[in-house]
């Protein structure tokens, strides 16, 4: 139920993600992105703190539902006044597109690692997460295919309208499975609403952050070159929206194959170590390969390559670690660690290029440049969070 959920859910991220971005580019210029990217962390800081209060006074299944249903809510409003509220509207929608589906796909995590234990886990979570990429790859098809057609501005409708089944089968898997509940010690919050000294407690989930914040920051990089490449091809918006829609059609593709053919086999019989170091190693490869041939079809294959195995073998691999954990640290500080961590990282790199821009000193081979050392830095931090003893250990 909780995979089949998250194909409606990520359906839906494909009708926001490509016209946000659309809208955002047609509004302000892809030059302008970086400040609206600035803005996320703030946004994500607000919605993970206001989860961890409802988590306290509600319960798992309850913030889940109000989460989904509050962001529901916001895409339908938001395309009532896209015509009416002027530029600003295009700005926060970038933002909240950004934020929302973290923290909502974070919980999805949460639950699953909380029912399954560490071995079933190699063997389901590829074909879970394959369900979630199924459904982008049906949003990406339908964006693409009639984009130009219907207008941008109807799918944000859409996003809103999918994300209601969503809401009904995650509640049904909660439902089937039992809704996990926190020890006596963590109960209603008792360590803090966000229980933030996990991360000085747990060297795992420590290592876990320092990893997605290095990986974002080379995500960040090649999505603004691409972005600056894509304007550059196409200046014309649902004509960019469809080419949006196509290629992360394709990125879904490239995931759905890796989570049901090749995943669960490379967790069974792959150390997570050889996983974890050989993906950023591919990544130092492809930013490479963009810094000497700066062309619109390497920087879709750089950018491609990175989410199609973020979305696959590294969440799958990754979120193992988090089976033995607490309640507090699969539902709160994984919040922090991952989802924060994902969009802090983001935004942090959009000040620093948004600095440098000020200053005049940015130039489009900056961006793999960028992505080639915190890709380095990723691949370093890989061995010390699968150090034998901490894999074994789980801690």
């Amino acid at each position: 139920m909780a995979g089949l959920s998250a194909s409606f859910l990520f359906c839906g991220y494909e009708f926001i993600r490509s016209p946000a971005e659309s809208i955002f580019i047609d509004q302000y210029g892809a030059g302008a992105k970086p400040y609206a990217i600035a803005c996320v962390p703030f946004m994500m800081a607000a919605m993970i703190y206001g989860y961890g209060r409802l988590l306290s006074a509600a319960g798992a299944k309850k913030a889940m539902a109000v989460s989904m249903l509050g962001s529901a809510a916001f895409f339908f409003l938001a395309w009532l006044g896209l015509g009416h509220a002027g530029r600003w509207l295009a700005f926060l929608l970038l933002v909240f597109k950004e934020s929302y589906v973290v923290i909502i796909s974070e919980q999805y995590w949460s639950f699953i690692n909380s029912v399954l234990k560490d071995e079933e886990g190699k063997v389901f979570n590829g074909p879970v997460a394959g369900l979630g990429a199924l459904g982008s790859l049906a949003g990406g098809y339908l964006l693409g295919r009639f984009a130009v057609g219907l207008g941008t501005e109807i799918f944000i409708a859409f996003a809103a309208a999918v994300i209601l089944p969503a809401v009904v089968l995650f509640w049904i898997g909660y439902n089937n499975a039992g809704e996990p509940k926190p020890a006596a010690d963590e109960a209603g919050g008792k360590k803090g609403h966000l229980h933030l000294s996990i991360l000085a407690e747990n060297r795992t989930v420590l290592y876990i952050a320092f990893i997605i914040f290095s990986a974002q920051v080379v995500a960040t990089a090649l999505d603004f070159r691409w972005t600056q490449l894509v304007q550059d091809y196409m200046p014309l918006k649902d004509q960019r929206t469809a080419y949006f829609g196509h290629f992360w059609m394709y990125v879904n593709v490239f995931s759905f194959s890796m989570q049901f053919l090749l995943t669960p086999l490379l967790l069974r019989y792959i150390p997570r170590r050889g996983i974890l170091t050989a993906i950023p190693a591919v990544h130092i490869v492809t930013c490479l390969l963009l810094f000497v041939y700066p062309a619109l079809g390497v920087a879709s294959a750089a950018l491609l390559l990175f989410k199609g195995m973020d979305y696959s073998i590294f969440r799958a691999s990754k979120e193992t670690l988090y089976i033995p954990f607490s309640y507090d640290t699969r539902y709160r500080a994984k919040q922090v660690a991952d989802a924060f961590t994902y969009r802090f990282a983001k935004g942090l790199t959009a000040t620093w290029v948004s600095a440098l821009k000020a200053a005049g000193t940015v130039t489009p081979n900056f961006y793999p440049a960028l992505g080639l050392v915190f890709s380095s830095a990723w691949l370093i931090i890989s061995f010390p969070l699968t150090s034998k003893d901490r894999t074994a250990a789980g801690g």
